[in-house]
């Protein structure tokens, strides 16, 4: 059954000042009616909702996706232990993992048929380490149905990430063609079968010209999520909605980008803090303890959510910044994922933009040896 999202009149938010800058974690509240309301469009169309539901400067670019890459190991395809036998079938339309064991999926791995060798290889691993979901790009090319059909087929559950903004929104409003674009995905990821959607760069960009109060960044964003909702409701089988948040939103009570967890938590069945270390610039503790760092960042997403709200974190599943944690790639990836089961999350999907995954299995494995990851769905 899926929630019904209010159809109430709803008050206007309050501009708080930015909170650029981090120190220390946000405060406790409990879900106290600290809550924002939201102002919509009228063409918004509001159907039901799932009760499950840089600046570019370096200091405060917090969780983008344009980080460099390191070099990592891969483990030897012959040191690959089999966890995870799942029965035929299972992962039917529409079937959310209680707890998301995820990995991303770069758009030009499944479209470029010179990588097949290698998305089957992937596939396999991913399987046999009892990875259950899968995070994968719908641009430019969105896979087609019978490719998602028998991804699900193998147990795995597809979520589309769609980028809105890339680099995050620097007019008052997209153009009428730009979110003509982001519907068409939206319309393209529900033919090809995508039980999710997630919302990438549904921000505004670190540094722009533009000339907007904080709560009239909060209505736009509030109010392009809306319409994305409107045109997902207008799907055969309505697919859940999630939303990427920076890093620093959930430490953060307001922020300049027109990020806030509680409007996010009104308006997606799915939150995604991406918490990767490496890129708490200017705080070097939160780069040294990744599990510290994971663990705060979905706690705090948590508390500030509504209880029929996923939680499930980004963590770092790349070589960046790892000197000051003393930890290998794979210690590193272990103790995000032990924080995201510790923090009671909805589960962790592991950013590596090239696919090499070979450290993440290795960190899978002795989280699972060691009793912290259970394999139950």
């Amino acid at each position: 059954m899926r929630k019904p999202f209010s159809l109430f009149p709803i008050l206007v938010l309050t501009a708080f000042p930015v909170c650029a800058e981090f120190t220390i974690p946000y405060p406790d509240n409990s879900n106290k009616k600290e809550i924002p309301v939201l102002e919509s469009s009228p063409e918004a169309k509001n159907k039901p909702q799932s009760v499950s539901k840089e600046r570019e400067k370096k200091e405060i670019r917090l969780s983008s996706r344009n980080v460099s890459e390191e070099s990592e190991k891969e483990a030897p395809k012959e040191k690959l232990k089999k966890f995870f036998t799942r029965p035929t079938n299972k992962g039917t339309y529409g079937d959310r993992p209680k707890f998301y064991r995820g990995l991303y999926v770069n758009n030009s791995l499944i479209s470029d048929k010179s990588r097949k060798n290698e998305w089957e290889s992937l596939l396999k691993d991913a399987s046999d380490y009892g990875v259950n979901v899968l995070v994968i790009d719908l641009q430019p090319k969105t896979p087609p149905v019978e490719e998602i059909s028998r991804i699900k087929g193998m147990g795995f559950y597809p979520v589309g990430r769609l980028v809105n903004f890339d680099g995050g929104l620097k007019t008052k409003y997209p153009s009428t063609e730009k979110l003509n674009s982001i519907f068409g995905y939206v319309r393209k990821a529900c033919l090809s079968g995508f039980p999710e959607v997630q919302l990438d760069y549904i921000r505004y960009a670190d540094v722009t010209d533009i000339d907007l109060s904080l709560k009239e960044k909060y209505n736009n964003i509030n109010e392009i999520v809306n319409r994305i909702r409107g045109e997902a409701n207008q799907c055969e089988k309505l697919p859940y909605l999630g939303a990427d948040i920076f890093g620093r939103i959930p430490f953060n009570r307001d922020d300049q980008i027109g990020q806030k967890v509680e409007n996010f938590a009104q308006l997606v069945d799915v939150i995604y803090p991406m918490l990767y270390p490496s890129h708490f610039y200017g705080q070097p503790g939160r780069i040294a303890n990744p599990y510290q760092t994971v663990y705060d960042g979905l706690k705090n997403t948590r508390k500030r959510s509504l209880s029929t709200t996923k939680v499930v974190g980004w963590i770092q599943g790349f070589g960046m910044s790892l000197g000051p944690s003393g930890k290998s790639l794979k210690d590193y990836i272990k103790a995000q994922i032990e924080a995201s089961v510790d923090s009671d999350s909805d589960g962790f999907v592991v950013w590596n933009i090239v696919g090499k995954y070979g450290d993440t299995f290795r960190a899978i494995e002795e989280s699972i040896q060691s009793g912290k990851l259970k394999l139950e769905e």
